[in-house]
C-alpha cells in the first residue's frame, strides 16, 4: 500500500508491503535516481519470510518534497530523516517495533542515502545492503555544481543553452572522446528542463547525505560485532558506478560480516534473474 509522512513541512511518499506471516524484519529501502519506489519491492526475495519493506521516495522524487513554503532546494539533514523514519515505522508497526530486526537497503543514489542514515544512527540498524551504490566517490561534475557558486551558475547557464550542450555531448561521442555509456548518461540527465531541474534539486537537497570513511568504519564494525551484516554489491559490467569507486572503502573493516561482492550485471539490478543472482551471492548457504 502507499503511505506518506510529513514532518516540519518535509513530506515523504513511500510504498509499504507487509507479509501475511508474523513480522520479524523491516527493510527500509531507497531507490535510484528517477526510479519509482515500487521498483525496490523486487528485492524482497532477498529476505526471509516475515520481512516487510518500506520503500521511501528520495526528496524531490516520487512526490517527496521539502516544505512548500521554503526554498525549493532546502537542505535535508540525515538526522532529520532518521527521526522521521523512527516515527513513521512506529506508526506502521506499533510498539512491537523494538523487537523487529531493522535493515537498510539502497540502490545507486539510494545507497548513499542509506549509508548516511546508518552513520548518524548506527545503533538503530541490524543490516545494510547496498546495490551498485553511489556514495563512495564524488565525481567532478557533482563537486563543481553542488559545492561551488561557479558550478551552480554554470548549471543554470547550461539549462538555458541545453540544445547546444547536448549537441556538444554527441560531438564528443562521435569523436570517441566520450564513451557510449557516458553519452547516454549525460543525454538522459539533460534531456529536458524538467529533468535538469530534477537533477539540480535532488543534488542540492540531499547534499548532506554523503558517508565518511570514519563513520562507515565505526558503523560497520559496530554492526558486525553485534551480529549484523554489510553487503556491498557491484555489477561487473557497471560503467556508471564501477567497483573501483569503492577502492579503499573495501578495506575499512576486516570482518566476515562486511563483504564487498561482484555479480554478473550492469548498473540495473532489479530484474528477476539478477535478483536471483544476488540472493545466491549474498546468501550462498541458502542454495
Amino acid at each position: 500500500m502507499k503511505t506518506s509522512w510529513t514532518d516540519q513541512g518535509w513530506h515523504w511518499n513511500a510504498v509499504w508491503q507487509a507479509p501475511q506471516h508474523p513480522l520479524t524484519r523491516v527493510v527500509v529501502a531507497f531507490h535510484g535516481f528517477g526510479r519509482p519506489c515500487e521498483e525496490m519491492l523486487a528485492y524482497l526475495p532477498l529476505y526471509e519470510v516475515g520481512t516487510a519493506m518500506l520503500s521511501v521516495g528520495v526528496a524531490h522524487q516520487n512526490g517527496s518534497h521539502p516544505p512548500l513554503d521554503g526554498p525549493t532546494q532546502a537542505v535535508l539533514k540525515p538526522e532529520h530523516m532518521a527521526t522521521t523514519l523512527d516515527a513513521w515505522l512506529e506508526d506502521l508497526v506499533g510498539t512491537n517495533l523494538q523487537n523487529i530486526c531493522l535493515e537498510l537497503l539502497g540502490y545507486s543514489l539510494g545507497g548513499r542515502i542509506a549509508m548516511a542514515l546508518l552513520e548518524c544512527q548506527p545503533e538503530r540498524w541490524n543490516g545494510l545492503t547496498l546495490l551498485a551504490p553511489d556514495g563512495f566517490k564524488k565525481n567532478t561534475l557533482y563537486r563543481f555544481v553542488v559545492e561551488t557558486a561557479a558550478g551552480r551558475a554554470s548549471w543554470i547557464w547550461m539549462d538555458r543553452h541545453a540544445s547546444g550542450i547536448r549537441a556538444l555531448i554527441r560531438s564528443l561521442r562521435r569523436a570517441r572522446i566520450l564513451p557510449a555509456h557516458l553519452e547516454h548518461f549525460a543525454l538522459h540527465h539533460t534531456e529536458d528542463h524538467e529533468m535538469r531541474t530534477l537533477v539540480s534539486n535532488t543534488w542540492m537537497t540531499n547534499r548532506m547525505f554523503w558517508p565518511t570513511k570514519a563513520g562507515m568504519h565505526r558503523s560497520w564494525t559496530q554492526m558486525a560485532q553485534l551480529g549484523g551484516h554489510v553487503h556491498v554489491v557491484f555489477g561487473d559490467r557497471d560503467a556508471i558506478i564501477p567497483r573501483s569507486w569503492a577502492r579503499g572503502w573495501d578495506q575499512l573493516v576486516d570482518h566476515p560480516q562486511v563483504r564487498f561482492l561482484t555479480i554478473p550485471a550492469g548498473h540495473v539490478m532489479h530484474h528477476i534473474s539478477i535478483v536471483q543472482s544476488l540472493k545466491r551471492t549474498i546468501f550462498p548457504s541458502d542454495d
